[in-house]
């Protein structure tokens, strides 16, 4: 049975977008084709930036015109360095980015082909040690904000510690199930206003394929079906498909001359929810968050690659004017 789509309505609540989730950096290489089992093969060029699926969503809504705040860790090193430095540049306060002693700073090493695609190898460090205790501690912050948003990049008994307070304090959560390995969708799914995954993911939450519009129109119904507010499952190049209340739509991707993939969910799950704390619907929303992630792509990397407030609410015109 479907619940009810008011649960997803933001109206009457502003605040803050509040990002809780994982900042590591991103080692990027570049190559002609991505190595099998076994391979080795020569890369193009190589790139070090500041990346983390949380941080990554908090850039994102930062720069889509919201307030953000981001609770995440790091360690004591270089790296976390970098990430607080990055945060900063793009007007994200860090007070609750801590550095934790003894113990390294998460890191992605990313694989890119030329094609776009890539894949992605995470090794969590300080990300771990996000705890339940610093959920309960930041309760106040969530209490305050427009709207939660979560990935899978912490430690789920903090990921369902958070939603437990969120929905306690009323705030709505905005999930990203990603790598959503080991998640207990059926035990929160109905605190959910919003669950955003990819293709993959869908697939890897539903046990069936999603490799095609149809299959994410399925896929988005039976996710809704299991409690959540409102489903969107993102399908790169065709855009998403959405589900909440009795409707399902799809939204088509603008066309752009993608170079680089790395960070387009990222981007689309942080503007989305900037547009949400707006108090846009989520049609709306949604829309906006497909031009951002689609502009993303038309650079190399993920954090560096988001557009600027200036230069998105530009692209938005342009998409408008072309019907889009």
């Amino acid at each position: 049975m479907f619940t009810d789509p008011t649960h997803i309505t933001p109206a009457g609540r502003p605040g803050p977008v509040l990002v809780i989730g994982s900042a590591n950096v991103d080692v990027a290489v570049t190559t002609a084709t991505l190595p099998r089992p076994g391979e080795t093969v020569f890369g193009d060029s190589s790139a070090i930036s500041v990346g983390g699926k949380g941080a990554n969503q908090a850039v994102a809504a930062s720069e889509s015109g919201v307030g953000t705040r981001l609770i995440a860790r790091t360690g004591e090193d270089a790296f976390g360095d970098m990430i607080r430095d990055g945060l900063a540049r793009r007007g994200l306060a860090t007070d609750d980015v801590v550095a934790l002693p003894g113990v390294a700073t998460g890191l992605a090493a990313i694989y890119v082909e030329h094609s776009g695609q890539n894949c992605i190898v995470v090794v969590p460090g300080a990300n771990g040690r996000l705890l339940p205790a610093d959920i309960d501690h930041a309760a106040g912050l969530i209490e305050s904000a427009a709207v939660l948003v979560l990935q899978c990049e912490i430690p789920l008994q903090s990921l369902y510690r958070a939603i437990e307070v969120a929905s306690a304090k009323g705030t709505p959560v905005l999930l990203n199930p990603a790598p959503c390995q080991g998640l207990d969708l059926a035990r929160v799914a109905a605190q959910l206003s919003y669950l955003v995954p990819n293709e993959t993911e869908a697939a890897q939450l539903l046990g069936r394929p999603v490799e095609s519009l149809d299959d994410g129109r399925t896929a988005a119904l039976q996710l809704r079906r299991l409690g959540v507010g409102c489903a969107i499952v993102t399908l790169g190049a065709l855009g998403c498909v959405a589900a909440w209340g009795a409707e399902v739509r799809h939204f088509p991707a603008p066309e752009v001359k993608t170079i680089d993939t790395t960070g387009a969910g990222d981007a689309f799950v942080g503007c989305f929810a900037a547009g949400i704390a707006q108090g846009r619907l989520p049609a709306e929303a949604i829309r906006r968050a497909i031009v951002y992630a689609a502009l993303s792509t038309t650079r190399r990397g993920a954090q560096v690659s988001y557009p600027d407030r200036a230069e998105f609410e530009a692209a938005l015109v342009a998409s408008a004017a072309g019907g889009g």
